[in-house]
C-alpha cells in the first residue's frame, strides 16, 4: 500500500476525556484514504529549530463505515504537535501522509486475540471493530480487549467497547485503572493491564497478543509474554511516544 501525501481539513473536534481530543478530518482533495484498520497517519510540523517534525496517530475511524479520518490526541503542554492540533478550528488544514503501520489483523489459524492498550493506544482497536465483528462470526474464535488508564474519566472510547461487547458474546472488554478509587462496574478493575496476564490462561501457539500504547507497558508486557513461551511473531507491538 503506497504512502500518499495530502492535506487534511478539520471537519469537527470534541473532547472525549479531560486530556484527549477526538478530531475528524477529510482530505482536501476529496479522495478516500485507502488504509487497513490498525494503521496510522503522520502529520508534519515546523519545529522551533526550523526543522520539520513528524508525529503519527492511529486512525480511530470505524473502518469501512466512513471516509472521514478520525484520530485521538492527548494534550502535552508545549508539545509542537498537541499545541498545534488542539488549536485547530474547523476548516483549517494540515499536511499529512500515510497510511503506514503493521499493527493490523491477519488471517491465521488461531483461537483468540488479546488486544492490550494504554491511553490513546486504544484508537486502532476502535478502528478494527467492524472487522472484529466479522471474525467473531466464527463461534470458536474470541477477542478480549484490555485498556489501561489512570481514572474512569480517562477511559477513551469506553462506551463504544462496552456497547460492542453487549452484542458480541465472544468479545470481552476490560478497563484497568491505576488510580481510580470509586466503585467499579463488572468490566472494571484496579491495577495495570499487563498484570492481567496471569488470569487469562494464555496459550502460546493459539493466542496472539497486540500491544499498543505506553512504551514501558509494552516492554514489560513483551518480556512477560516471552517468558511465558510466546514467539515474537505472536506479539505485535506499536509504541506511542509523547507528542512533544
Amino acid at each position: 500500500m503506497a504512502i500518499e501525501q495530502f492535506n487534511l481539513v478539520l471537519k469537527s473536534a470534541k473532547m472525549l476525556t479531560p486530556n484527549t481530543r477526538h478530531m475528524i478530518f477529510v482530505r482536501e482533495d476529496g479522495k478516500k484514504l485507502d488504509y487497513l484498520p490498525g494503521q496510522f497517519i503522520t502529520f508534519t510540523f515546523d519545529g522551533s529549530d526550523g526543522k520539520p517534525k513528524r508525529r503519527s496517530y492511529s486512525i480511530s475511524s470505524l473502518h469501512g463505515q466512513t471516509d472521514e479520518i478520525e484520530i485521538a490526541i492527548s494534550y502535552i503542554k508545549g508539545g509542537v504537535a498537541s499545541e498545534a492540533l488542539f488549536a485547530m478550528q474547523p476548516g483549517q488544514k494540515f499536511p499529512a501522509m500515510g497510511p503506514a503501520g503493521r499493527l493490523v489483523l491477519q488471517e491465521e489459524p488461531i483461537s483468540r486475540y488479546i488486544l492490550i492498550a494504554t491511553g490513546t493506544g486504544v484508537a486502532p482497536y476502535r478502528c478494527m471493530l467492524p472487522n472484529i465483528a466479522e471474525k467473531l462470526n466464527n463461534p470458536n474464535f474470541s477477542i478480549e480487549l484490555f485498556l489501561g488508564v489512570r481514572l474512569k474519566e480517562d477511559l477513551l472510547y469506553g462506551e463504544d467497547f462496552v456497547e460492542f461487547a453487549k452484542t458480541h458474546p465472544n468479545f470481552k472488554f476490560h478497563a484497568y485503572y491505576s488510580r481510580e478509587q470509586s466503585a467499579l462496574e463488572p468490566y472494571e478493575h484496579k491495577g495495570y493491564v499487563q498484570h492481567a496476564f496471569d488470569q487469562l490462561n494464555l496459550k502460546p501457539g493459539s493466542d496472539v497478543i497486540y500491544l499498543c500504547g505506553n512504551p514501558n507497558m509494552i516492554d514489560e508486557a513483551f518480556q512477560k509474554l516471552v517468558a511465558m513461551g510466546f514467539a515474537t511473531k505472536d506479539i505485535r507491538r506499536e509504541k506511542y511516544i509523547s507528542s512533544n
